[in-house]
């Protein structure tokens, strides 16, 4: 279905003998778009869109890691999967976080997000082996 778009505006611009162009001009389809930017601000938060291949980085990319985590070899740490700053944690989905001594791992909510210096890795994108090894065994409060 086509719509015109109709001009919104103040009755005195659109008066007869007026030039309508000089008033207020949104079309009707603008003002739908900014009310349901008010309404649905940022729907699609706690969302995860999946991988993102041009912000991925791992454990090996972060320098600070190499003497963090000696018992991890070259090719272990380029296969730990590291979220960029300002991506969304996914709700549900358990992480932990490099940047803490412990690396416990924990259910993240949908409003979480990774920022410095948090150096989260996500569970479901690293093999059993290294996860058991990046958490010093299987914690089994968290399935």
């Amino acid at each position: 279905m086509a719509t015109t778009p109709r001009t919104l505006g103040s009755g005195a611009s659109n008066a007869p003998g007026q030039d309508w162009q000089k008033g207020y001009s949104r079309t009707v389809e603008e003002e739908e778009d900014s009310f349901d930017r008010d309404l649905h601000g940022d729907d699609r938060a706690g969302q995860h869109a999946g991988v993102n291949d041009i912000r991925q980085y791992t454990a090996f990319d972060v320098k600070e890691l190499h003497e963090r985590m000696p018992d991890f070899d070259g090719d272990e740490l380029k296969r730990i999967p590291v979220l960029a700053h300002g991506e969304r944690l996914e709700q549900g989905a358990i992480y932990i976080d490099l940047s803490q001594e412990s690396r416990e791992p924990f259910v993240a909510q949908g409003s979480q997000e990774a920022q410095d210096p948090h150096l989260y890795v996500p569970k479901a994108r690293v093999d059993f082996e290294l996860w058991s090894k990046l958490t010093g065994g299987d914690d089994p409060n968290v399935q």
